[in-house]
Order: structure tokens, then sequence, then C-alpha cells
């Protein structure tokens, strides 16, 4: 487990370092409107991505290690490629809807209305195999697609575009280099499923419309979780495409970007200790529980520090690596840093709730914080601005996942946040 999480964590940041590379190449290269364009699109995949799986991603994660405990193996076989073929159907069905979105009401170019389109099914596909890989306890494999491949791809793509093929960057042009990423991120990980024989091919197809109702409310919780997670990252950069300008949803997509890397160690030891939880859960191991994620918390919060407070401190510097006009964000990358330093803080409670069968408690929680990110944000942007937008998000952020833990310490026991640490000076 500890090689996986430093192999995770070396990913996930390697993911973070190049995506936000390209974000200051688009960004410098391309303009503010280019970069304003890509982070909206880049919001609206991810989003839909979530929603694509109808939390059927999560859900086997949480289902399969108990399927294979129990020696189900039709019931995994049969699990794992209703998931691929539900996720499938669903976001192709988002792409027409997006494709015609971007170009009959925004008025895109076809081509880039398109190869925008394309990359939901293929983020979505990404998700569910990678969630695969995962409920075997592979972690540092299911990491391999989306965190190295996945940007190592795009950023070439985008040095392709720029000094080879077409001397500038377009709209066209980048969104092709993010689908060729993302391809290849496909094709890689179904060759690693191949490989690991993830996917049991040759069992029978043993599954209940029982089974497919359990899955689906348990994925429908999660979705909502999940899909309203994203909509927290994601929204105030999409609110500001749509309601002030282009220009400003690139300012407030560096000042999410940099923030975001305050937690990229919790997200990447989150999912290394996904499947642990649920295997610990299904033994009532509630010491297990506690150690696992003060752990979590821990190596999460030995990370964040510092990297919140260099970049509190050299805010300007690295907000000016994006061009010119983005350092008069500096203060507002400030306060969302704050608001993600105490994200951190809180550590793993929404995996654990959902990973113990406390779903519906995360839906609720999560669903309520993306709701008010909504309108909250939505309205003080359009009262006063990107500042008063800032400071909205950065406030539903620092809160909602204290509530998560509050509700961790009362439903489980087990305090998930940076204070569960005297727990491991006890043992």
């Amino acid at each position: 487990m500890k090689f996986a999480a430093i192999f995770v964590l070396l990913a996930n940041a390697f993911s973070a370092g190049m995506m936000f590379l390209a974000s200051v190449f688009i960004s410098r290269y391309g303009g503010k409107d280019l970069f304003g364009f890509f982070s909206v699109v880049l919001g609206v995949v991810v989003i839909g991505a979530k929603i694509s799986t109808l939390g059927l991603d999560v859900a086997i994660v949480r289902f399969l290690p108990e399927y294979r405990f129990k020696k189900l193996s039709g019931i995994s076989a049969g699990m794992q490629r209703f998931s691929l073929l539900i996720t499938f159907g669903v976001s192709c069905a988002g792409a027409v809807a997006f494709a015609i979105l971007l170009h009959f009401v925004r008025g895109y170019a076809p081509v880039t209305a398109m190869t925008a389109a394309l990359c939901l099914p293929m983020a979505a596909i990404l998700a569910v195999l990678q969630s695969v890989i995962r409920a075997d306890a592979n972690v540092s494999r299911a990491v391999v697609g989306e965190a190295i491949v996945r940007p190592a791809c795009f950023a070439a793509g985008l040095l392709f575009a720029y000094f080879s093929a077409l001397g500038e960057l377009t709209q066209p042009s980048v969104a092709i280099s993010y689908l060729i990423a993302l391809v290849a991120a496909v094709l890689v990980v179904a060759e690693l499923v191949r490989r690991g024989n993830h996917i049991r091919w040759q069992e029978r197809f043993a599954v209940t419309k029982s089974q497919i109702a359990v899955w689906m409310g348990h994925g429908f919780n999660l979705l909502l979780s999940e899909s309203a997670t994203a909509v927290i990252n994601q929204a105030p950069i999409v609110l500001a495409g749509l309601l002030l300008s282009a220009s400003e949803a690139g300012e407030m997509s560096a000042v999410i970007r940099l923030a975001m890397l305050v937690i990229f160690a919790l997200t990447a030891v989150q999912s290394v200790i996904t499947p642990f939880l649920s295997r610990a859960m299904s033994r009532e191991n509630q010491s297990e529980l506690q150690a696992l994620v003060a752990r979590a918390s821990g190596f999460a919060m030995l990370v964040a520090l510092p990297v919140c407070g260099v970049f509190i401190v050299f805010a300007n510097e690295f907000l000016s690596l994006f061009g010119e006009g983005y350092e008069s964000a500096t203060p507002l990358l400030q306060v969302m840093l704050v608001g993600y330093l105490v994200y951190a803080a809180a550590g793993p409670a929404s995996g654990l709730l959902t990973m113990t069968g406390h779903h519906a408690i995360a839906r609720t929680v999560v669903c309520c914080a993306a709701a008010t990110m909504i309108i909250g944000a939505g309205a003080a942007m359009q009262i006063s601005g990107l500042s008063a937008g800032v400071w909205v998000s950065a406030s539903v952020i620092a809160v909602y996942p204290i509530l998560l833990a509050f509700f961790c310490k009362k439903l489980l026991g087990v305090d998930p946040t940076i204070l569960s640490l005297r727990f491991l000076l006890k043992r």
C-alpha cells in the first residue's frame, strides 16, 4: 500500500504539473479567450463524464471487493459489463447534446463542437475502466491512463500544433489535442484491463434485475455526490464563462487550477484507500478504518501545507506565468487557497461515508453545497463581479467538507480530519 500511495502521489503530481503547464501554454500563446474556452469545455467534460457513469464507476469499487470476497465471479463480470454498456450509451447521448449546444447556441465551428463533444464519452469510459482496475486493489495501475498518459499526450499535441503543424493555437487544435489524449488514455487502460484479466469476459453474465436495482440505487446516490463534487470544483469557471466573459473565465480558471494543487495529495491518497475502506467495513473493523483515514489525512496535509504556503507567498509570480493581466487576481488566488487548505484538513470524509454505506448523507451534503455554489456564486458574479464569486466559492469549498467530517464522527465514530493523527500517536 505504501508503494501504491507513493506512485499515485507522483502520478497525480505529474498530472497536475503537466495540466498546469498546458494551461499556461494555452493562455500565453493562445490568449485569455482561448484559455477560457478550454477551461469551460474541460469543466463540462469533467461534469458530464461523472453524470454519464450514473455513479456506477464508484459502485464498482464499492461492490466488487465484496463480490470477490464471496467468490461471486458471475456477478462481478456482469456488473463490469453492464456498467460499461450503460456508460457508453448515456455518454454518447450527452455528447450529441453537448455538440448541439456548442454549435447552435454558442456558435462554435462544427469541427470544434464535434471534437469537444467526443471528449465526453472518452472521459466516461476511462473512468469506468479505471474503477474496474481500482476495485482489484491495483490503484497504481488505475491512475496510469488519466494521470500519466492523458496529460503527456495532451502536452505533446499542443506542442505539435503550435511548433510544427499550425504555428498557432486555435480552438480546433486544442480540442483535437485533448481528444487524442483521452483516446490514448482509454487504449492504454483497456490494455491494462486485458493483461490483468480484470474483466473476465469468459464468465457467465449472471446478473438479476434485483442486483441491477441495487447497483442503480447505489449508483444514483453516488452519481449525485460525484457530479456535485465536480460541479463544486468546476462551476466557478463555467459560471464565469456564462455570466461574465471568456477573459474572466480564464482568470477564474487560473485561480482554481493553482488552488486545487493544494488537494492533489488528498485526491491521490483517497483513490488509494477507497478499496481498503470497503474491505475494512465489510469486516466491521472500526480501528482499521480510523487508522486508514488518519494516515490519509496526515499524508495529505504534509503536502498541502507547504504547497499552500508557497502559493500564498508567491501568488503574483505564479499567476504571471499565465501571461499579462492575471496579476490582478492575486488576492482572489490567496482566498481560494485558504478554502482548499481547509478542504484538505477535513480529510477523506466523502470517500469514507460513501464506502461505508452512508452515501445518502454524503449525497445530501454535497448536493446542497453544489446548489449553494451555483446559486450563491452565480448571484455574486451577477451583482459584484468575479471577486465576489471567488469569495462565495471559497466559502462553500471550505465549509462542506467540515460537515462531511462531522457526520463521519457522528455516524461511524471515525474522525477523518487532520486531528485524527492523535489516534496514531496513541497506538
